[in-house]
């Protein structure tokens, strides 16, 4: 028997968190070795291979191109090699 009611589901997954935007993060085509799949922020949904970033949603909520890159790409969390930090 579940101990959360279907009512307190709904009202956890019906208001998505902020992430950031393309333009905030510069989500680009990656140049090098480091892309979007190899990221620690890269999730793909196992039940249609969508692939979503815990930090940043395109603006038509479409797929994130595991391809892609952004500035906050880590394998680790800690360590953000191509973020410009002047």
């Amino acid at each position: 028997m579940a101990t959360v009611s279907k009512e307190a589901y709904n009202r956890l997954t019906e208001n998505r968190p902020y992430k950031f935007d393309a333009k905030e993060v510069n989500y680009r085509d990656a140049d090098g070795d480091e892309k979007c799949a190899g990221c620690l922020h890269f999730y793909t949904r196992k039940v249609d291979g969508f692939h979503t970033c815990e930090i940043f949603r395109p603006a038509d909520d479409s797929s994130v191109d595991p391809a892609y890159v952004c500035d906050f790409h880590s394998v680790n969390g800690t360590d953000f090699p191509l973020l410009d930090e002047d």
